[in-house]
């Protein structure tokens, strides 16, 4: 398909196995209304929400409760709105290949946009309230960013927390589904590593099987 014809197309219909990152990207970048808010992604969202709060909550709980309810509810907010975003952006990129291009872009591209914002609002609430936690809510909301992002990209290219695409299923549906995805994902560095050394080994025994038939 021609990428003049892409913008004809609901952006789930372009995607295939062979797309290209950066053809991606040039589509979210011209048709940011279709392909991040039509398609927010509330799946992601909700978690996003939940798993800030619980951050946010913590860090600001010295600084009294008020302050700690206060900055949860305020963020929870802004992660909810923005995290339906990501979510849209981390869809339309998880058919990317290699999939690598997509794991050490979009996540870094995403955490990097969400914290400039995300260090605004709480430099603006600390002197406000004179708390001082914006430091180490935003060192654990970065890294707790990455990893979600790139366990979202993750779970989306096995076909969980799709929203608004054919192949998309109930919430209730993938989260039944997640301790396996997260098993999955947390030794899938593991599993590739072991796959890599039994190809790299019967290649090995392959190239001296034919070396002997050659003497």
């Amino acid at each position: 398909m021609a990428s003049s014809d892409l913008a004809d197309l609901p952006i789930h219909d372009t995607l295939t196995e062979s797309t290209r990152l950066s053809e991606i990207a040039w589509y979210v970048f011209r048709h940011p209304l279709r392909s991040m808010i039509l398609r927010w992604n509330w799946k992601a969202a909700s978690l996003s929400a939940l798993l800030r709060a619980s951050i946010y909550l913590v860090t600001y709980f010295k600084h009294g409760m008020a302050e700690a309810v206060g900055v949860t509810l305020l963020l929870s907010v802004f992660r909810f709105l923005f995290g339906g975003v990501n979510g849209a952006i981390i869809q339309a990129f998880r058919r990317v290949r290699p999939p690598w291009h997509a794991v050490l872009t979009v996540p870094l591209v995403l955490a990097a946009l969400s914290h400039l914002i995300e260090y605004f609002v709480l430099s603006v609430y600390d002197s406000i309230t004179g708390a001082q936690g914006k430091g180490k809510a935003i060192l654990v909301s970065v890294v707790v960013s990455i990893i979600s992002a790139i366990f979202n990209l993750f779970a989306m290219r096995r076909g969980a927390l799709i929203v608004k695409d054919e192949s998309q299923q109930s919430f209730w549906r993938d989260l039944v589904r997640m301790p396996w995805l997260i098993f999955e994902f947390i030794s899938f560095p593991l599993i590739w590593t072991y796959k890599r050394k039994k190809q790299r080994s019967e290649a090995r025994v392959a190239t001296d099987a034919e070396r002997d038939l050659q003497k």
